[in-house]
């Protein structure tokens, strides 16, 4: 009996989803290329929540625990920005009630160990082969040929985009630019170094006050601080989301601020929120909040959308790079080896049915909750919502989907 023949796969994008799926169908025994337009590919951004439905994916992918050196996310203590004493919101355990405990490090230690899992030579499959320095610019997803900005043809049986929340194969896959709207809103990022609370009390409330995880203060006119360690508690990643006066279409969606502007925005909030502020010593990055509008597919012959490619949302819920995780797990089920290129786009189709609908409720209750008076914090208050994304098990409910699409067993 001979064996089965694997698929050419092309990735177009190396972030956490792209990565992600990369590894998936790598575990298949699938032969997977990742094209990534930058020359060298480093994730932006400081901290990430990685919750228990995104480690149960990191389980079966085999991940070490110990390069992400993660630290531990019990809980959330609210403060109002005038000041005074926190109120505490204590998630469910994680590992008592989902089975596996979720966690905080810095995004770039949990990118880069999917580049380990995706790249290194240990693991199931062939080592995925990471293109730098090649942009994507079309695709004939009837075929599954890729374009390259130098004009050169790639040919894949299948073609996964992860190009981000400004994809360029969105409008490949609908006939049409979907660009995410503006809705007047945007965030400072920025990384503290923990050694700088050292002798500063007024800073307690940072680290050693409280459950182990984030720290919210919610300010007047939709302005917030949301907080939490990371890397072995040598950093807190700090996110603070605010108003955006701008014209946001005239201005980049990723610029730079200072301390005097971030300083002048909250300028009312009380002193130890402002204690914080004032430990930036160089530019923080200001990024508009935008999120993905609800696409009416994500699939068109052999190619699919994934991650924020597809749902790019708020990062209110926590969620946004699980998803991500989520999406690569599920096309890792619905193409076990031995697929054809011409069964792929029913496969694709299976995806999209057993993702979409999960993904667009993140992606529209992390908008509402971030914008809606009515709905904040409703995550934190709702042991329900929390246990929906919580406690899904993406490549036991992606598996039993194809089981009973295309009645064959497959194992991931």
């Amino acid at each position: 009996m001979s064996r089965p023949t694997p698929l050419n796969v092309a990735v177009v994008g190396a972030g956490l989803g792209g990565l992600s799926a990369a590894i998936a169908l790598r575990r298949q025994g699938h032969l997977v290329k990742v094209f990534e337009a930058s020359v060298v590919k480093k994730e932006i951004g400081a901290g990430i929540v990685i919750p228990p439905n995104a480690m149960r994916v990191l389980d079966a992918f085999g991940y070490d625990q110990k390069n992400l050196k993660t630290c531990e996310y019990r809980g959330i203590v609210e403060y109002s920005a005038a000041g005074g004493e926190g109120r505490s919101w204590l998630f469910k355990d994680h590992a008592t009630n989902y089975g596996v405990q979720g966690c905080l490090c810095l995004r770039t230690a949990f990118h880069e160990e999917l580049k380990r899992l995706a790249l290194g030579e240990e693991g199931a499959g062939s080592p995925v082969e990471l293109v730098l320095g090649t942009e994507i610019v079309d695709c004939d997803p009837e075929v599954g040929i890729l374009t390259t900005k130098a004009g050169e043809k790639l040919q894949a049986d299948v073609v996964f985009a992860a190009d981000g929340i400004r994809s360029t194969l969105r409008t490949v896959v609908l006939g049409t630019p979907v660009i995410a709207p503006a809705i007047g809103a945007c965030a400072f990022r920025w990384l503290a170094d923990a050694s700088k609370f050292d002798g500063r009390p007024e800073l307690n409330w940072i680290m050693k006050d409280g459950v182990s995880g984030g720290r919210l203060v919610r300010g007047p006119n939709g302005r917030s601080i949301f907080l939490y360690p990371c890397d072995d508690r040598k950093h807190v990643t700090v996110t603070m989301i605010h108003p955006d006066k701008r014209d946001q279409d005239k201005h980049s969606w990723h610029t730079r601020a200072t301390r005097d502007e971030v300083l002048e925005e909250y300028k009312d909030f009380a002193s130890p929120f402002k204690a914080l502020i004032e430990l930036i010593e160089e530019s923080v990055n200001l990024w508009q909040m935008r999120a993905v509008p609800m696409l009416a597919t994500w699939t068109k012959g052999r190619l699919a959308l994934l991650g924020d490619a597809a749902h790019g949302t708020f990062p209110t819920l926590g969620q946004g790079a699980a998803m991500a995780v989520e999406d690569g797990a599920a096309l890792g089920c619905m193409l076990p080896l031995g697929t054809t290129p011409q069964e792929v786009p029913s496969r694709l189709v299976a995806y999209q049915d057993v993702r979409k609908a999960r993904d667009e409720f993140v992606n529209k209750e992390s908008v509402e909750q971030s914008m809606m008076p009515s709905k904040a914090g409703l995550f934190m208050r709702s042991e329900e919502m929390q246990d929906f994304l919580n406690g899904h098990d993406a490549i036991g409910v992606s598996q039993e989907h194809f089981n009973k699409t295309f009645g064959r067993i497959n194992k991931q």
